[in-house]
Order: C-alpha cells, then sequence, then structure tokens
C-alpha cells in the first residue's frame, strides 16, 4: 500500500472486469472509509466459491468488482461512526450478514436475508 494523500491510497486488487473472465491483479485507489466502513490491512486471503458464482454472475453484480472477502488482517481505519473494533485490532473478514434478521439472530449468519443486496 502507498499513501497517495489523506483520503485515498494505493492498493493492489484481485479485479474482475467481465463475466467469467479471469482476475486481473491491478493498482486501483482506496478511498477512505465511509461512516460504517472498517479499512483493514489485508495479510491473508482467498477467493472462495461465493466469488466464483459472482465471476460467473450466476449473482448478477454489477462490474468491474473486486472480488476476495475472506481473509485475515489489521484494522489500520474505521469511519466516524464505528464503535466496535479500532485501529490495530486484528480481525477475520467471511461474507456479509445484517445480525438482525431472523437467520442472523438465530445463528445462522450464512443464510442473512439481507446478504446479497
Amino acid at each position: 500500500m502507498s499513501q497517495t494523500d489523506a483520503q485515498s491510497m494505493r492498493v493492489r486488487a484481485a479485479v474482475l472486469r467481465a463475466s467469467g473472465a479471469a482476475l486481473e491483479i491491478e493498482d486501483v485507489l482506496l478511498e477512505a472509509p465511509r461512516p460504517t466502513e472498517v479499512r483493514v490491512r489485508v495479510v491473508a486471503t482467498g477467493v472462495c466459491h461465493t466469488d466464483m458464482v459472482v465471476r460467473d454472475q450466476l449473482f448478477p453484480t454489477p462490474l468491474p468488482i473486486i472480488l476476495g472477502h475472506e481473509g485475515a488482517g489489521v484494522v489500520d481505519a474505521v469511519g466516524c461512526a464505528v464503535t466496535t473494533v479500532q485501529p490495530g485490532d486484528h480481525v477475520v473478514m467471511t461474507y456479509m450478514s445484517c445480525g438482525l434478521c431472523l437467520p442472523c439472530e438465530t445463528g445462522h449468519p450464512a443464510h442473512c436475508t439481507h446478504m446479497h443486496p
């Protein structure tokens, strides 16, 4: 990572530009976290089955997109509304879940009603 200014930084990412295409490692500009977002310095990541479903557009998703949502790293910045982690915390990243719907509240966040939106 290299800092470009206080608000954004250049990073390397696996980018999907077309349905079914190979991921391309590219330099991209990463904005500062929005109020409810966390920025993590990724130490380890992978591309899982869900990423391949998005790659093949079985879950229609706007392209281009950066895949590889599972991983581990260290929080390096948080948005102004984040209260559960702080810079320096070690974290594990996984699929999105809201934490509020019935599947989430009953211990099944992989079936979150709001995961895809």
